[in-house]
């Protein structure tokens, strides 16, 4: 069961005082039946909390349609169809009342339940409350139907294979600034990098730097981008305004501090077949002592491993997701020092959905994407599956993955 955002709560943060006021008013039988029911599924008195939420859902029919409408504004779709029926089906899945329960779930789907939250299909494959709606034909048809849209990690493993013969003469080299640069210098100078990254081996070095960005500033996937987006100028950003920055520029923040610390690092834009919400991007710095590139992520406090412990890069997790051989989420990742993270709503939903291609930028360096007068524009470089079309712009595409990984040289 999952609980949705109360009617009051959503006209509160987008109203006036006064005009929330009359909403509330309006939408507060809903959310009295709505706190009700919650109240009873905490109790296991699924019968009552059934019967609260068809009265909730009762009073909303009997709300005036301008109120209808906007509700369903807010909520990028149906309003009861992201969250009112999916609870419903829970209840009527605890009672065994399966038939009722699936139709309910089918609300969902024809709601945008599913498209509005990216974890949506893989929550009701597992959640304990729909066991018995689960072990219906009519579910399984349901879940058949949506796996194709939804199931990120069959998706994944449908995508069609690289080519490493494809021919890359065309495309311009990566490129790395080495820590020599003077914008690097500053930022090396300016967070004292050194003792940031410590005395260890290059492994230890690497996951250090990673955490000290993860707590240095805090992310807000909302935020805008600022016309400034080099390393000291993004975290005094967030200490002057006591904001945030979303997940680019917090790898974008990270990786001028691997480079200035001799790393060779890119930030990666790791993207969904079809965009579901959002992408995400993170880090793939090059470990010598490793001989590969290996994933780092600011924004979970997130890296990843093998069954020994190895860490593991982007193509080797995403390679692994595909054929079914083991990886493992570090277990202190987390979003803001307060979400824990799991490997599988973290890796198995939320990754899986955002590796079916990868941009990066052909040169990797100080102020990478700062606009600036007179600065040699960057070009986008796509690493795409055979068989799919990009529908992005990018200026370069590529299908050969052992070209796109190949160990970086400096500029």
């Amino acid at each position: 069961m999952k609980q949705p955002l109360a009617a009051l709560a959503l006209l509160l943060f987008s109203f006036t005082t006064a005009a929330a006021q009359d909403y509330a008013a309006r939408t507060a039988p809903m959310d009295s039946c709505t706190m009700r029911a919650f109240r009873a599924y905490d109790r296991q008195d699924y019968a009552r909390a059934e019967r609260q939420l068809q009265e909730a859902i009762r009073h909303f029919g009997e709300l005036p349609d301008s109120v209808q409408r906007q509700l369903d504004e807010w909520n990028n779709g149906d309003f009861l169809a992201n969250g009112y029926y999916y609870n419903l089906a829970c209840m009527q899945s605890l009672r065994h009342r399966r038939r009722r329960a699936v139709a309910n779930l089918e609300r969902c789907a024809e709601g945008g339940y599913f498209t509005r939250s990216f974890d949506a299909f893989a929550r009701m494959q597992r959640d304990p409350d729909l066991e018995a709606a689960r072990s219906t034909r009519r579910y399984r048809a349901l879940a058949e139907r949506l796996r194709p849209e939804y199931d990120y990690l069959w998706i994944l493993r449908q995508a069609g294979p690289y080519n490493p013969t494809e021919t890359t003469d065309s495309l311009p080299p990566f490129r790395y600034a080495g820590p020599d640069d003077p914008g690097l210098a500053r930022v090396r100078k300016h967070f004292n990098l050194d003792s940031i990254a410590g005395s260890g081996d290059e492994v230890s070095q690497i996951i250090r730097l990673m955490q000290w960005a993860h707590h240095v500033v805090r992310h807000d996937g909302s935020s805008s981008n600022p016309t400034s987006r080099n390393a000291i100028d993004l975290v005094e950003l967030c200490r002057r305004e006591e904001r945030g920055i979303n997940c680019r520029m917090m790898a974008q923040l990270l990786n001028e501090c691997y480079l200035a610390m001799g790393f060779r690092s890119r930030f990666v834009t790791c993207m969904p077949r079809v965009m579901v919400n959002d992408c995400h991007v993170i880090n793939a710095v090059y470990a010598e002592s490793l001989g590969k590139w290996v994933w780092m992520d600011p924004t979970f406090n997130a890296y990843v491993t093998d069954e020994r412990g190895t860490l593991l890069g982007i193509a080797e997790v995403r390679e692994r997701m595909r054929d079914g051989r083991p990886y493992r989420l570090n277990d202190d990742a987390n979003w803001n020092n307060t979400v824990p993270q799991t490997q599988e709503e973290y890796l198995d939903v939320y990754m899986a959905k955002n590796l079916y291609y990868l941009v990066c930028t052909d040169r990797s360096e100080y102020n990478t994407e700062t606009p600036g007068e007179g600065k040699q524009p960057i070009r986008y470089i796509a690493l795409l599956p055979t068989g799919y079309d990009d529908r992005s712009t990018h200026h370069h595409t590529t299908r050969n993955a052992d070209w796109f990984w190949a160990a970086p040289h400096a500029e």
